[in-house]
């Protein structure tokens, strides 16, 4: 998974593809999947990263709309349409999130990006980004969590 990890963001320019980036996404999977739901069992999230079709719309619409060589990028990286990167449809991305891993790792790598935040390269520091601002302080996940996916998965993680 971190070669299509790497793979994908690489695709998007390499600014988006740091080692703290890709060990991030990487993690980000493990704690809210396992890489074995691509569905939240009641909720809307979808896929491996667990993004939100509303996530999905909010970063078309708030932040790709204004970045169009970053958007044409998207549709080529994810081999999702343009115009579906260009008009964001909920239901549509609800779909594209469940079915496509490269759009979640894009969506996912844009939350993440659009907070004004230095990526940790460590596992704490990786567990505490993660829960403020992917899981949030409401989500049900806890750092705890986090790390022990990422300590049980990740076995070169040390901090």
């Amino acid at each position: 998974m971190r070669a299509h990890i790497s793979q994908t963001l690489l695709h998007l320019g390499g600014k988006y593809a740091s080692e703290a980036a890709v060990d991030l996404l990487l993690a980000t999977g493990i704690a809210e999947s396992g890489y074995r739901y691509i569905r939240q069992i009641s909720g809307p999230a979808r896929g491996f990263w667990q993004v939100e079709p509303a996530t999905a719309k909010d970063n078309v619409d708030s932040y790709l709309k204004y970045r169009i060589p970053l958007m044409e990028k998207c549709a080529e990286a994810s081999h999702v349409p343009l115009k579906e990167w260009q008009f964001a449809d909920q239901a549509v991305w609800e779909d594209i999130l469940e079915t496509n891993i490269a759009s979640g790792i894009i969506h996912a790598r844009l939350k993440y990006w659009r907070v004004p935040k230095k990526l940790s390269h460590t596992t704490d520091g990786m567990a505490s980004y993660w829960k403020k601002y992917y899981n949030t302080e409401e989500g049900a996940g806890t750092e705890a969590h986090f790390k022990d996916g990422v300590m049980k998965h990740l076995t070169h993680y040390e901090d």
